[in-house]
C-alpha cells in the first residue's frame, strides 16, 4: 500500500501510524501549503497545557507549493528548544531523542525540506520499512493526488478518515483506511492529554514508541465498507 500525504513537521500520531502501515509513504511536497495542516506546527505538552509549536514562514500567496515555501530565521530554533527542554527535560528519553531533532530544526532550505526531514527522523525512531519518497524526486514533479499516484505506480492507497472521500475520488485504484483511535499512555505529568504530536510519544517511550502507537491503530478498511458491528 501507498501512502500520499504532505509531510508534516513533528508529525500527528495517525499520520505517524501510516509509517507502520504503508509499505511506501510519498511526500506530496509539491501540494499547497494549508493554514489547516500540519506542515509547520505541531503540539507538546506543557506543565500549563497543550502548546503549538509553529515554525514561521514567509507569506506568498495562495497555492504556493511546500518547496516554495520559506522558512523565516527569526529566533523560531531556539524558542522550540527552550519550550522542549521545559516540557520534557524530566521525560526518560529525552537526552537520547532531543539532539536528534535539534539536527532537524536546522534543516537548511525550505519548509518542504524542514518537513521531510521531519517525517524521515521520525521514521527512524519508529523503526519504519516503509520506503519514502519526495513527490518533487518524482519525474514531472507531479502536484496533484491522482498524479502522484499514477506517476508512483502506486495500486493501493492507504490514507487517513478525514481525506478517505476525497481520494477514493481522485485515484483509480483501490483505497485503504487507517482507522486510529489514540490509546492513553504515560506522558510527563499527571493525566493523559490527547491530540499531541510525535514528540511527545518519542520523548517518554523512545525505541518502544512504535510498538505504543501500534495500540492505537484500530484496522485497514477498503474505503466505503461497511463497518464491523459493534456489541450493544
Amino acid at each position: 500500500m501507498t501512502a500520499i500525504r504532505p509531510p508534516e513537521f513533528a508529525p500527528r500520531l495517525p499520520y505517524a501510524a501510516l509509517l507502520l502501515t504503508a509499505d511506501r509513504l510519498v511526500l506530496a511536497d509539491t501540494f499547497a501549503f494549508s493554514r489547516q495542516g500540519g506542515h509547520n506546527r505541531t503540539r507538546i505538552r506543557t506543565g500549563q497545557g497543550p502548546l503549538w509549536l509553529s515554525v514561521p514562514r514567509r507569506h506568498a500567496g495562495l497555492g504556493q507549493p511546500l518547496t516554495e515555501v520559506e522558512v523565516v530565521d527569526d529566533g523560531w530554533r531556539r524558542r522550540h528548544a527552550a519550550a522542549l527542554t521545559a516540557a520534557y527535560g524530566s521525560a526518560s528519553f529525552f537526552e537520547h531523542v532531543m539532539p536528534e531533532w535539534a539536527a532537524v530544526l536546522a534543516t537548511p532550505g525550505s519548509l518542504a525540506d524542514l518537513t521531510v526531514a521531519s517525517v524521515r527522523f521520525t521514521a527512524r525512531w519508529l523503526k519504519s520499512e516503509a520506503e519514502i519518497v519526495r513527490a518533487s524526486d518524482l519525474p514531472g514533479r507531479p502536484s496533484a493526488l491522482a498524479e502522484v499516484a499514477d506517476v508512483a505506480g502506486a495500486t493501493t492507497v492507504l490514507t487517513l478518515p478525514e481525506s478517505a472521500r476525497r481520494d477514493a475520488e481522485a485515484v483509480g485504484v483501490p483505497v485503504r483506511v487507517l482507522r486510529f483511535e489514540e490509546a492513553e499512555r504515560r506522558q510527563v505529568g499527571e493525566g493523559f492529554v490527547p491530540g499531541l504530536g510525535v514528540l511527545d510519544l518519542l520523548m517518554t517511550h523512545g525505541p518502544a514508541a512504535a510498538d505504543v502507537l501500534r495500540a492505537s491503530v484500530q484496522r485497514v478498511d477498503a474505503f466505503g465498507a461497511p463497518r464491523p458491528r459493534t456489541a450493544s
